[in-house]
């Protein structure tokens, strides 16, 4: 795969070209193509899987992710210097499969395609996967099938990398453990701060934010689990 990009000026002109030709989809190269037809298979089987209605749309986002994630990880050329280039997710959005981006969002939706790196969707369903990697496929999938997790979730983990940067190995860590509190501990504690804009996964990603600013993770005694110990320990709950 060659890696391909649009910056944002060129993806506001490509977007209102597709958007004057829909629902023609643009013409792409051959390898995109392919990868077109591989992903919007993808998304399909995804949809038919999902056979409810509660959190229809965190089941699309973390399962169309995961399967995404995996498929890129498969094609030449892609690596993590790319996954973090914006305007590669922005000629996949617009140029490869704008319609299932059009499905889960509308057609119009621009932050959901370019404008807003953080909202860009396959780039934030991709780093979601990436940030919760548990080791492989089958505990990565089960974890994010978690019923603690929503696409709020996935908005709390993106959003909050602090000016010090991501420390994955710790996203992966919170991934687990909150994953891992009982339903009725994260159901209380919601409970105590109710009327507050906030929950527990909230909580957490805020108070990581503001504690890497004086703390290396890896340099906490214990290391990385431990400090997301910590923070849990910190919020009043214990994993």
């Amino acid at each position: 795969m060659i890696i391909k990009t649009l910056n944002r000026e060129e993806s506001q002109v490509a977007m209102k070209e597709w958007i004057l030709n829909f629902p023609a989809l643009p013409k792409i190269e051959e390898d995109y193509l392919k990868i077109r037809e591989d992903l919007q298979e993808f998304y399909k089987n995804v949809k038919e899987e999902c056979n409810t209605n509660n959190k229809r749309d965190y089941y699309i986002d973390s399962h169309f992710g995961i399967l995404l994630y995996d498929y890129l990880w498969r094609q030449s050329g892609f690596s993590l210097r790319v996954a973090a280039n914006d305007d590669f997710w922005r000629y996949l959005s617009i140029k490869v499969i704008p319609d299932i981006i059009a499905e889960r969002w509308g057609k119009e939706n621009e932050s959901h395609y370019w404008s807003r790196s953080t909202r860009i969707w396959l780039r934030s369903i991709w780093w979601y996967v990436h940030l919760s990697w548990q080791g492989d496929m089958t505990s990565t999938t089960h974890l994010l099938e978690s019923p603690c997790f929503s696409t709020d979730s996935i908005l709390n983990l993106e959003e909050r990398s602090g000016r010090k940067g991501t420390f994955i190995n710790v996203y992966r860590y919170i991934m687990y453990y909150y994953s891992h509190i009982p339903k009725e501990i994260i159901e209380e504690f919601n409970k105590k701060i109710n009327g507050r804009e906030e929950d527990l996964f909230r909580i957490i990603m805020k108070l990581n934010t503001a504690k890497v600013m004086v703390v290396d993770p890896a340099l906490y005694l214990g290391g990385e689990r431990e400090y997301v110990r910590s923070l849990f320990t910190d919020a009043g709950v214990r994993v």
